[in-house]
């Protein structure tokens, strides 16, 4: 738990002080190549509860494509930390853009107390949780405020995996206790989502 409260730290300080360097060296506007920041909330919708999550991608824009890394809490069903790689093309409607976009990446665990409580289902230890998969894509709206800033709404689709493993016992009568073979539960978590936020 340590380790990954840790990594997420460095990952988020890691980014920031990337933004601000970049922000810092950019060139104006005629330049074909831009970096950007890109920092959204977003809404998940699925068969779970609805949860929301939040993310920071970062990354340099030639002329209309975008390329960038990502890093985000994801608190649907499971709490998660994606990282993924992120792509973008946009599409001039006037002052303002219409774009798509797509991700692909890891979906790290980072499982609460009460989680791990939840999907217990004996008495000898806490169920394993492993790592798996994340990716999304979408739709985008984005309206410039000024040279360097925006603010976006983008409507779209996003999957994560998650496995457990779990040991179930067996108390015959009054005991004594046995595990038996661990049960492996593979979860692919569907959602729709919405996100908010603002371009640097």
């Amino acid at each position: 738990m340590k380790n990954k409260k840790y990594f997420l730290f460095f990952s988020i300080a890691w980014f920031v002080c990337v933004s601000c360097c970049a922000q810092e060296s950019k060139k104006n506007n005629s330049s074909l190549w831009q970096y950007h920041s890109i920092n959204q909330f977003g809404f998940l919708e699925g068969s779970a509860p609805s949860a929301f999550q939040v993310q920071t991608i970062n990354g340099v824009q030639y002329k209309s494509w975008f390329g960038g890394i990502g890093i985000g809490i994801d608190y649907y069903r499971f709490r998660s930390i994606p990282l993924f790689a992120d792509f973008r093309k946009e599409f001039s409607v006037g002052k303002n853009y219409v774009y798509v976009y797509g991700g692909v990446g890891a979906n790290f665990t980072w499982i609460t107390d009460k989680e791990k409580s939840d999907y217990n289902l004996n008495y000898f230890g806490n169920a394993d949780f492993k790592n798996g998969w994340y990716y999304d894509a979408g739709i985008g709206y984005k309206v410039p405020l000024n040279n360097r800033v925006a603010i976006f709404i983008s409507p779209g689709f996003s999957h994560k995996t998650t496995t457990v493993k779990n040991a179930t016992s067996i108390c015959p009568f009054v005991g004594p206790c046995y595990l038996i073979t661990p049960e492996t539960y593979h979860y692919a978590m569907n959602r729709l989502s919405v996100n908010l936020g603002l371009i640097f």
